[in-house]
């Protein structure tokens, strides 16, 4: 079985390695992507693409659409 994509914010916390009031600190003051709306979930790829974003880890080309889609699910 897979794990769920969506987290709440203390899994979010305890997937990052930080306590859950730094995650909602961060999630304040936008470091990290807000919960999905009417939810309160956060989908890990969007927590993913924000640490890449805030440690500087950025592909170096622009990914073509169609590749990215692929690498992202693979089993589709």
């Amino acid at each position: 079985m897979t794990e769920p994509r969506l987290i709440g914010r203390k899994q979010a916390a305890v997937y990052l390695g930080i306590a859950e009031s730094t995650f909602s600190l961060w999630v304040a003051t936008y470091k990290m992507p807000p919960a999905i709306p009417g939810t309160r979930k956060w989908d890990k790829r969007a927590i993913d693409a924000k640490l890449d974003e805030i440690s500087g880890l950025t592909p170096a080309e622009k990914e073509d659409p169609y590749d990215k889609w692929v690498r992202e699910h693979p089993y589709d």
